[in-house]
């Protein structure tokens, strides 16, 4: 009786042994194939993830440099997946991006429409700046006016880039993902220079582009 216990016993120990020295089954091409392409994907999305500070996540508008990167480094890791043909896999770092991303539009869209409208106010006042300059009695104008004009001019379009053009293209770059959703946006702030020489030589226009702005999306 005992010698029988004690053969199940080895014998329950050499096949938990044999059991131990099992190999994992080999993984296939596709299953690394996988896994690389994955591990690629993980580079642009946690140095995105590692400029995500609480400072650019409270303060978006005074970080959206950050935020452009932040943003092409979830463009990068979607153009991984879509490149090698990953599809269904749910990558919790790129939903992530997505999200903050994502929830950032409608401030963008305000902001954009803020801008833009202070660009409109600039360029009136730029208008009646020049009117005023040219309206002077000939005797007290001299030779001085289109210096002024053109000194008016470069002060205006250094003080309309400082206070809105840049941080419009950078709202531009942020947004030009999603095209569809916000396209007469995206073409006001695109063609806005274009539009401000109207503001300046068609009285009236001012109106009309601020109608514009405030009905886009």
């Amino acid at each position: 009786m005992v010698k029988t216990v004690c053969c199940n016993l080895i014998l329950v120990c050499v096949a938990q042994g044999l059991m131990g020295c099992q190999q994992e089954p080999a993984k296939t091409d596709a299953m690394l194939f996988r896994e690389t392409t994955i591990a690629k994907a993980q580079v642009p999305l946690d140095k995105a993830l590692g400029l995500l500070t609480p400072e650019v996540r409270n303060l978006p508008m005074a970080n959206l440099d950050t935020l452009i990167v932040v943003n092409q480094g979830l463009r990068d890791a979607r153009h991984v997946y879509k490149n090698n043909n990953i599809t269904h896999y749910q990558d919790n770092k790129l939903t992530e991006l997505d999200e903050v991303i994502s929830a950032l539009e409608p401030e963008l869209v305000t902001q954009a429409k803020t801008l833009l409208n202070q660009t409109i106010d600039r360029t009136i006042e730029l208008r009646k700046q020049i009117e005023e300059a040219k309206n002077q009695p000939y005797s007290a104008r001299g030779n001085d006016t289109a210096q002024l004009v053109e000194f008016l001019g470069k002060q205006y379009n250094q003080d309309v880039k400082d206070c809105c053009l840049t941080q419009l293209s950078q709202i531009d770059q942020l947004l030009k993902s999603k095209t569809k959703e916000h396209r007469e946006l995206i073409i006001l702030i695109r063609s806005i220079n274009q539009e401000l020489a109207k503001v300046i030589k068609q009285k009236g226009y001012d109106v009309a582009l601020k109608n514009q702005i405030q009905a886009s999306q």
